[in-house]
């Protein structure tokens, strides 16, 4: 799907509305998920009200930048919009959400965005989730992704230096490829981790189940976040293009 072009529609207060109502379903689907796949079920009129709220905001600014980019709007009109995606996306982390938000972040910057640019993203969230929560991420996370955002920034550095060589382009893409599968490996810890969670405390046939519905959970933040994260087509740098190129393949 092309996100950017210069057409008429779709309305502005529809794509709002729209976004808003699907992400009231996801964030009503989310709650029952929870609910179904709780240990200790309990309902809480307040904990209720704020995934749905946060669902509901999130979808309204997905809606308000896909009918930014698709109108073709210029300037803070364009980007305030995509800003807003990804800054709505982060309350996500909550609620014990931390690797939903996790799995899903990297795995769109993985198809989105330069792999140092996922990188040093991956590196920062596997500290914080390392240092600050207890959700048992485990440190080798961090360490490898910072270890690959440091490579690929000195990379990017020592690159230039050596301009004109024949061989630049092709260990540049082998660099561009393999920091976007550790990222989506990171995203697969991600899910796994949850996976794991799900099938141990629900045993028999409810464990896959639940995983598979987990997957569904997952899917359309994957593709409402890439409104945000997604680089604009015609002023894209030449390795978005490449990378979008090769994700194409």
């Amino acid at each position: 799907m092309h996100l950017d072009a210069t057409e008429p529609y779709p309305a502005v207060w529809a794509a709002i509305l729209g976004g808003a109502g699907l992400g009231l379903a996801w964030g009503i689907a989310a709650r029952i998920w929870m609910r179904l796949i709780s240990t200790r079920p309990e309902f809480t009129i307040t904990g209720t009200a704020a995934i749905l709220l946060v669902a509901m905001t999130f979808g309204a600014f997905v809606g308000l930048a896909y009918a930014a980019r698709r109108r073709g709007w210029r300037g803070w009109g364009y980007y305030l919009p995509r800003g807003l995606v990804v800054a709505f996306f982060v309350p996500f982390g909550g609620f014990g959400g931390a690797p939903l938000m996790f799995a899903v972040l990297l795995a769109t910057l993985a198809v989105t965005q330069t792999a140092m640019v996922g990188l040093w993203v991956a590196a920062a969230l596997a500290i914080l989730l390392v240092a600050g929560t207890d959700i048992g991420v485990p440190p080798m996370i961090a360490v490898i992704a910072s270890a690959g955002a440091v490579a690929l920034t000195a990379w990017k550095w020592i690159a230039p230096r050596w301009h004109g060589e024949p061989r630049l382009l092709v260990v540049d893409t082998w660099f561009q490829r393999t920091g976007r599968t550790i990222m989506l490996l990171l995203a697969a810890v991600g899910f796994v981790f949850v996976a794991w969670q799900v099938v141990t405390n629900k045993p028999g046939w409810l464990g896959p189940v639940f995983v598979i519905l987990y997957f569904c959970l997952l899917y359309p933040l994957f593709f409402a976040l890439r409104v945000g994260l997604e680089p604009k087509a015609s002023a894209a740098s030449p390795e978005a293009t490449q990378l979008r190129s090769s994700s194409q393949e």
